[in-house]
């Protein structure tokens, strides 16, 4: 080092190279190890293209951009290192793009099971359409071909909106292994030479229409009735009836080595594109003055017709809701697996469009957590600051003890520490439960962001169970100790 040094001042040369080596190191942005600018952001308005989006700019559209701001610098800093794009259109325009790790507008995304939604709203189309016969149809009648399979031999009763809420009853374990594991049902259709040979030779452990269980082997005959009502595979079908009035034309489905076209997760779509569909379901079924899709199949689609996950379940489509600043906002949203997301918020005549690496630790909660934390409170003023109460240590007493999980058998405990009370989620952080009245408190996780919790008692004031609200889920607590 010492020998260069000399070097560059006996030779002026060499320090006027140096100087201007030094000014061109100083003009390189700092970047983290994900290869972003270092907490530094500039707003640019999308810029309107010939895909049919009109463009504008949050400020115009009535949104703070304070709140988006954050929200990029929290992302550029590395803290959600997943997320590959992030779309806004409100009041029908565009109006907040950006893209991530050189994702660019002009680049498909897998969509994950955000393509069970879609199929949903194709097989509306063929229903709309007279293709394919309405949803109390029983399902065997319409796979004769498959005359030796369980579903057929043994006329099980399941209809055609059992398969759309997922509460078939088939016996289908896709929580137990991680996708890739032989034991997930799913990984094991994927492995069969006829998937839906595999799907109808299932055995029937419940009662159709009673319990949720999900089920990616329901999708894909979904797409497979469309085929075989219709004459046409779901990708020629989507392409002429959705894709092609969308203004759509990049895209693509998967398929399994027989052909059949991979409807539970096999679809590839720009991000751009995916707010077209959003946009257009947020507008029940009309997209730029032509209707899609009837009005009544996106109404039925988005009503909650069983719970699962935490979240309402439709035709393929959640509903959640989240709170912020005081106010209970309705969420409808399609759900990919990583973060693969479109959510509907009609209150704010909103649309969110996410896309992120397919498998990451964060999965769902990370595009969850952004809508809740930063998108949705740019357009809701702030209320009143919460308010928080003391509670008797005789109330206190009757909410402690441990509570399982409804559905999941999980247990976590709620405990006393002096005049406070804490719990632990299910990543065993401990986190205060701050009381804004006896049946009503308040927690911040920084795995799952603000949560609220709703206390339920019986008529002799006994703790029963909880109601936890996180993100865009509610779940049931019940107290068994």
């Amino acid at each position: 080092m010492i020998h260069v040094i000399n070097h560059i001042v006996r030779y002026p040369v060499f320090l006027i190279l140096f100087i201007f080596f030094l000014a061109a190191c100083a003009q390189v942005p700092r970047v983290n190890r994900h290869g972003m600018p270092q907490r530094e952001y500039a707003y640019q308005q999308p810029e309107t293209t010939n895909d049919g989006w009109e463009t504008s700019t949050p400020r115009d559209e009535g949104v703070e951009p304070a709140g988006l701001n954050e929200m990029m610098l929290e992302i550029l800093a590395g803290d959600s290192k997943y997320v590959h794009s992030i779309l806004l259109v409100k009041n029908g325009k565009l109006i907040f793009e950006e893209y991530f790790f050189g994702y660019n507008r002009d680049a498909n995304h897998f969509q994950a099971s955000v393509s069970k939604s879609v199929t949903s709203l194709i097989v509306g189309i063929a229903i709309d359409k007279g293709y394919v016969p309405h949803i109390d149809t029983l399902a065997y009648e319409i796979f004769s071909d498959y005359g030796r399979s369980k579903w057929i031999e043994q006329k099980y009763p399941i209809r055609l909106k059992h398969m759309l809420t997922m509460s078939a009853g088939l016996a289908w374990d896709a929580m137990s292994h991680r996708r890739s594991h032989p034991g997930h049902t799913t990984y094991q259709m994927y492995a069969s030479n006829d998937p839906i040979e595999f799907v109808l030779n299932r055995n029937l452990s419940d009662i159709p229409g009673q319990k949720y269980n999900y089920n990616s082997g329901l999708t894909i005959l979904l797409g497979e009735i469309v085929r075989h009502e219709s004459g046409m595979y779901i990708d020629e079908f989507s392409g002429k009836f959705l894709f092609a009035p969308l203004g759509i034309t990049d895209y693509a489905w998967d398929r399994f080595p027989d052909g059949t076209i991979q409807t539970d997760g096999g679809l590839h779509l720009r991000p751009r594109d995916m707010a077209k569909i959003g946009y257009m379901m947020l507008k029940n079924g009309n997209w730029r003055g032509k209707q899609l899709v009837s009005k009544a199949w996106v109404e039925a689609s988005t009503q909650t017709h069983i719970n699962g996950l935490g979240s309402g379940y439709g035709y393929q489509w959640w509903r959640g809701k989240a709170f912020v600043n005081g106010q209970v906002i309705k969420v409808l949203y399609a759900s990919g697996h990583g973060g693969q997301k479109i959510f509907m918020i009609p209150q704010l005549d909103l649309v969110a469009v996410f896309t992120s690496k397919v498998f990451n630790p964060t999965g769902h909660s990370g595009p969850e957590k952004l809508l809740v934390k930063y998108i949705l409170p740019s357009m809701i003023p702030a209320g009143p600051p919460r308010k928080f109460v003391k509670l008797n240590p005789e109330l206190m007493d009757r909410l402690t003890g441990k509570y399982k999980i409804k559905d999941i058998g999980a247990v976590i405990p709620v405990f006393r520490e002096g005049d406070k009370l804490y719990t632990k989620t299910g990543f065993w952080e401990k986190v205060e439960l701050s009381p804004e009245n006896e049946n009503c408190f308040h927690a911040y996780s920084k795995k799952f962001g603000d949560i609220q919790v709703d206390v339920i008692s019986d008529k002799k004031g006994k703790v029963t169970h909880l109601i936890a609200h996180f993100e865009l889920r509610s779940m049931q607590l019940d107290k068994v100790e």
